[in-house]
Formats: C-alpha cells, structure tokens, sequence
C-alpha cells in the first residue's frame, strides 16, 4: 500500500439525547509506536472530497448512520504518523458535530482494515471519560466535546 505524504482526515463528534459521545477503540499495529486509543468516527479524505463530504461518508461507513450534513467544522489539529517502515505522514483533520439519538452502530460497512483496528465501540459521558483512565486521541477530545456539546446547544 502507498501512503501519501500527507493525509486529510474528517472526524465526527456523535452526541446523543443524553449528551453521550460515541468512541472506538482502535489499535494501530502499522505504526512504529503502536497505539491503543478511543477515537471519534471518522477517516482519510478522497482526493475528490470535501472535509464535510468525507465526514458524511466515514460516518456512515464506521456507524451505519446516514446524515444529509454536518455543518461546519468545530476544530481541526495538525500532527504526524511514522509508520513501521520509516514512512512519515502529516495530517491534517477537521471535526464535525452530529446530533442523533443512540443507536446500535453496524460494522457491515467496515473496510477490511478495521476489522483489525477497531476493538470496541461505546457510547461516553464526558465524565466516564475524564475519571477512566482510558488513552483517548487527540489529547485535548475533552475540549473538542465541550465545544460540540456547547455548538449544539446553540443551535
């Protein structure tokens, strides 16, 4: 497989009636430091995509849910991924916000891959979250959930 240099990422913050988050956990066995994380839905941008039209995609493919529209992103982040074989890539990642109610999610629309990759899947309370323990990324997920939290209340 051919990684590209960089890679743009869309993820998506799933909140649900009762403020809960939905996470995966995920292990990246490709990379040189393996990590083992909660992360919010999401994925690698096509070529052809918009960070919104990505995001609408990943999150249909990692849940089962389809939405018409995620709005405008709520925050982005910079950082880099070396792979076990030397490779480095940037990426880029912008954050979305969807409200809808809880919901089983699917894996039937997993990519081979994730199958791998993804360990678990469980809706969190900020809370649950913050006195867990748990490895989460990007660092600051608690702030980007109070934001989307507080983006959603809004509207």
């Amino acid at each position: 497989m051919v990684r590209p240099a960089h890679r743009r990422v869309s993820r998506v913050v799933l909140l649900d009636q009762h403020d809960r988050f939905l996470l995966l956990l995920t292990a990246s066995p490709r990379l040189q430091t393996p990590v083992v994380r909660w992360l919010t839905p999401g994925g690698g941008v096509e070529d052809h995509e918009t960070h919104a039209e990505g995001a609408i995609r990943e999150l249909f493919e990692e849940t089962g849910l389809r939405v018409d529209s995620v709005g405008d992103p709520i925050w982005s982040i910079e950082g880099q991924s070396v792979f076990n074989d030397g490779h480095v890539q940037t990426t880029y990642s912008e954050y979305f916000v969807v409200r809808t109610n809880s919901f089983d999610i699917t894996n039937e629309h997993w990519m081979d891959n994730e199958f791998i990759d993804i360990t678990d899947v469980r809706w969190w309370s900020l809370d649950e979250l913050l006195l867990s323990g748990e490895k989460y990324s990007p660092e600051p997920l608690a702030e980007v959930i109070q934001i989307a939290l507080e983006k959603t209340r809004e509207n």
